[in-house]
């Protein structure tokens, strides 16, 4: 275990310098001038209003004088010190602005991966039992009816029949808290941002919902038809004992892959789902940094994404071991 460790660790070192080292090229070489977007000169230059020594001043404290090599050893070595500079937008340190986001991306994330996961998995399994039955053809057509439907589309829906006024005013239209929340009790306050969540939490949950459900389903018909199922039902074991002991643990590497990839996206957020809701989170956050070319918190929220996700890979290479006892840690590398 100690060896395969070593092993990964070093390959997750040299994967996250090469995706930063690509990132950073790829902001710097992006067309568009950096000083210029930020500070909306395109006009001011024409009337002289902002200086040469201004636009210098600007480059320089973003290192953007220098090439692009030379730019991004400076950026690495405060990334080594844990240090990922100040934003241009506001010039607050980076991780004070991810500070703020994060915290409303993991909770709005978090609860929608446990509602997908506490229904759609059941449900997989019950399609995957009664295959061709008419549970099965049913949450079929109903799923798929579901996965076909845009993120935008249902938060507007949402938005035009709950929440406009129009229809019904039964939930807020965005944000996270209500303008009286700021004087009112803890648990007025923590009832009003459940409040505020409940909208994007249908519109987060849906498509993964049907995803996940159809994809467990196909897993779970795989290891039914093997010999072993078949074998452990002529010994007179229980069907439950069959199919959650026996059978659903050796579907579980396909869906263990497919929860790897759960960690970076607590992370990232959603970008439609917080922008039509307006909620402060990692995804909007992101979204104004790319176009306001804000370079630190860009890179910031690149390179924690880039370690979620090669963490959540090491994460399921490990329970592949731990569902699997045929899988060998030290054969994988």
């Amino acid at each position: 275990m100690k060896k395969y460790l070593a092993k990964r660790a070093l390959l997750m070192i040299l994967t996250l310098f090469l995706i930063t080292l690509l990132s950073y090229t790829i902001i710097r070489i992006a067309p568009g001038d950096y000083t210029t977007l930020k500070l909306g000169m395109q006009g001011a230059l024409k009337t002289g209003s902002i200086s040469s020594e201004a636009i210098e001043q600007e480059r320089k404290l973003y290192g953007l004088d220098k090439p692009i090599i030379v730019g991004y050893a400076d950026w690495l070595a405060k990334f080594v010190r844990l240090d990922f500079g100040r934003s241009r937008k506001d010039g607050r340190p980076v991780l004070t602005r991810i500070g703020e986001a994060l915290p409303i991306t993991l909770i709005l994330n978090a609860i929608s991966m446990i509602i997908i996961y506490i229904i759609s998995i059941p449900m997989g399994i019950v399609s995957a039992v009664k295959k061709d039955k008419a549970f099965d053809r049913v949450s079929g057509v109903f799923l798929f009816i579901l996965y076909s439907l845009p993120h935008f589309w249902i938060g507007l829906i949402l938005l035009l029949y709950m929440s406009s006024g129009e229809y019904l005013n039964l939930f807020p239209l965005g944000g996270i808290h209500s303008d009286w929340a700021a004087h009112a009790g803890s648990i007025p306050r923590l009832l009003d941002f459940c409040w505020h969540l409940v909208l994007p939490v249908i519109t987060l949950t849906y498509g993964e919902f049907a995803f996940l459900a159809r994809y467990t389903r196909a897993t779970m018909l795989e290891v039914i038809n093997q010999q072993y199922i078949m074998t452990a039902r002529a010994k007179g074991l229980a069907e439950k004992k069959v199919i959650f002991v026996h059978a659903f643990r050796n579907s579980l590497i396909p869906l263990i892959t497919l929860m790897a990839t759960l960690l970076p996206g607590l992370l990232g957020g959603t970008v439609i789902v917080e922008s039509i809701f307006s909620i402060p989170g990692m995804g909007l956050l992101a979204y104004e940094s790319i176009l306001s070319r804000d370079i630190p918190v860009i890179m910031a929220i690149t390179t924690i994404s880039a370690i979620l996700t090669l963490l959540g890979i090491l994460v399921a290479d490990i329970m592949y071991s731990l569902v699997d006892p045929r899988i060998r840690l030290e054969a994988k590398i």
